[in-house]
């Protein structure tokens, strides 16, 4: 019967105190021949006192699960481990996730280099503009700094979102609650789709009903980024886009091209985009993804209202 537990992918080893009686194929990949050898003369563990204090517990209920790293003489070296010891059946269950590890130090690793390689350098551009503004007495050269600060703030403001998104994607993220001054942000986030609003000749019709809300800022901020950004790209020129801030929701309401009815389920795939949409603007797709994600993280509800040439309604309901 025990011949079953040679097609499992975890490590099965039986105990009889410490000492190993059974020891599947598993195992034995990993660590050769593993019977009648001492659990801890076998598994060289990077913290096994978890283990040790389990073994010799006098409660026969107690389990333990943890994560450690053990030495593999077969595999060449220090291995990542869940564990998990059933003291009632004396049964020791390892699997290897060594590669779910190394693939979380990948993903921190690229959040690292984000804000390495490209926030330090823009932090001493700001630095150096504002020296020069400080000592610059023409007006004119004055101006000239104010404005290339300006654009050096957008850059900064923008590679913090790649930062956030990317740590966000990759489940890195953990929302940060805090007081948000809703009128700075909002204000924030026109200013940085100034120029599509410019192009569109949109008109930004706001509706702020509270001054402050407590949640994410760069949750909040991004997910009205994404659709205010949206309703801007697919509304025709002259035409207004209402935004609506409550203590309950977001709502950012549009009068363009609106979304075809068999097309709204699809909307938050990545890289979808609609057919009126493609041929409105040029886009990635990624944005009303990026926003159900965040939406997600937070806790947040969406809801679409669309009719096909008239116009389109996200509304997120924080609670």
């Amino acid at each position: 019967m025990l011949n079953i537990l040679d097609y499992i992918d975890e490590i099965i080893l039986f105990l009889n105190d410490t000492t190993v009686v059974y020891s599947n194929k598993k195992a034995k990949e990993y660590f050769g021949d593993c019977e009648e050898h001492n659990i801890f003369e076998l598994l060289i563990f990077e913290k096994g006192s978890i283990l040790v204090d389990a073994i010799h517990s006098q409660d026969a209920q107690e389990s333990v699960e943890f994560e450690d790293r053990i030495f593999s003489n077969r595999r060449g070296g220090w291995i990542y481990f869940k564990l998990r010891y059933i003291k009632e059946s004396s049964v020791l269950i390892l699997k290897d996730i060594t590669e779910e590890r190394n693939l979380q130090e990948v993903k921190m690793n690229i959040s690292s280099l984000i804000a390495h390689e490209l926030k330090n350098p823009i932090g001493v551009l700001l630095s150096h503009i504002s020296e020069l503004i400080e000592d610059e007495i023409d007006e004119e050269n004055i101006v000239r700094f104010l404005k290339i600060e300006k654009q050096a703030l957008r850059i900064n403001r923008i590679v913090e979102q790649v930062e956030y998104i990317t740590m966000a994607q990759l489940g890195l993220y953990t929302p940060k609650v805090a007081s948000v001054n809703i009128k700075k942000l909002v204000e924030s986030v026109i200013d940085d789709i100034s120029e599509l609003i410019e192009v569109r000749k949109a008109k930004i019709e706001k509706h702020l009903s509270v001054e402050k809300i407590n949640g994410d800022e760069f949750i909040i901020r991004t997910i009205l980024k994404n659709l205010l950004s949206n309703a801007v790209k697919y509304s025709f020129d002259n035409s207004k886009v209402i935004v609506k801030i409550t203590d309950e929701f977001i709502s950012v309401r549009d009068f363009g091209v609106g979304i075809p009815d068999e097309e709204i389920p699809k909307i938050f795939n990545r890289f979808y985009r609609t057919s009126t949409g493609v041929k409105m603007a040029s886009g990635s797709g990624l944005g009303l993804a990026v926003v159900k994600h965040l939406a997600n993280i937070a806790n947040y509800r969406i809801e679409v209202k669309s009719q096909h040439m008239i116009g389109t309604e996200f509304i997120v309901y924080f609670h």
